[in-house]
């Protein structure tokens, strides 16, 4: 332990009238959450998934539940997020005009999973074969969309595209 006036100037804190936190030494949060839900939904909205046998559409983001944090300590940025999202889709087999619907969920989106690992739940609101159909065109093609999207908010949140916003 340190004594008395020996102790690193950081951690000057008591002897300023101020109290500012010198060089971001102390413990700050910053709330990111109302960045992240406007910045996932431009990502995610209006996204297309297009194959030779048809074509999806993210029509609707239709929930965000979760929260996001941007800590400094030590001037050293620590992110926590943890997401489960819900997205609303539509698309239509080649050669056929029946307009089909489904849902996407992302249950999984954390700081404790890489982009790639990213769990991607499809389902369609009616069975068929054409149903079936786009819900493996949006597994196999769709799926590497939404990690990509999940991936580039990940990237900007860690390089402090939220702080623009927050600070």
């Amino acid at each position: 332990m340190a004594k008395w006036g020996e102790g690193d100037p950081r951690w000057i804190v008591e002897e300023r009238a101020d109290a500012k936190n010198v060089n971001n030494w102390h413990w700050t949060e910053k709330n990111a959450t109302p960045w992240s839900k406007e910045r996932l939904k431009s990502l995610l909205k209006d996204l297309e998934i297009e194959t030779d046998e048809g074509k999806a559409k993210i029509t609707e983001v239709t929930k965000i539940d979760g929260e996001a944090y941007a800590n400094n300590r030590k001037a050293k940025l620590i992110f926590f997020y943890e997401w489960v999202i819900t997205l609303e889709w539509t698309g239509t087999i080649k050669d056929d005009d029946k307009v089909w619907k489904g849902k996407i969920e992302i249950p999984n989106l954390s700081e404790e999973n890489d982009a790639h690992e990213v769990n991607v739940v499809v389902t369609a609101d009616k069975d068929s074969e054409a149903s079936y159909k786009l819900k493996q065109l949006i597994r196999s093609v769709g799926t590497g969309l939404i990690r990509e999207k999940m991936g580039q908010y990940i990237k900007e949140l860690r390089q402090g595209s939220c702080f623009l916003h927050i600070m």
